[in-house]
């Protein structure tokens, strides 16, 4: 028998951009939105339970709590990837412009004389 050796200080390398699976990304949104429905029931009985001033902040957050829970727990993680270099295409002429014709010497002096007619 073959004792696998794991090694606790090893680093773990990712060779790919891909995101993590779906189901860890579900457990991480629901985690979140546990935490946050848990502070809005601290608000609930400390609304009931404090003086005037600080009984309206808590039932302020205990009304608003519910709407960044949803926001947070539908939020995806990004997974932040070095930039590539973007790609730079060559530079063309625009639209419109004439290439520029180049005609030998020879070629233009004979039509500037004019043609030969026979009489």
């Amino acid at each position: 028998m073959s004792k696998r050796h794991e090694r606790s200080d090893a680093t773990v390398v990712s060779v790919t951009s891909a995101q993590p699976g779906r189901s860890e990304d579900l457990d991480s949104r629901i985690a979140r939105y546990a935490w946050m429905m848990s502070i809005r029931i601290v608000c609930f009985v400390l609304a009931v339970i404090t003086p005037s001033p600080w009984r309206w902040l808590f039932v302020v957050g205990a009304i608003a709590l519910p709407y960044f829970a949803v926001v947070l727990a539908n939020a995806q993680r990004s997974v932040t990837t070095p930039a590539a270099d973007p790609y730079v295409a060559p530079a063309r002429p625009a639209i419109g412009e004439r290439p520029t014709v180049v005609v030998p010497a020879e070629e233009d002096a004979s039509q500037d004389r004019p043609a030969d007619t026979e009489k």
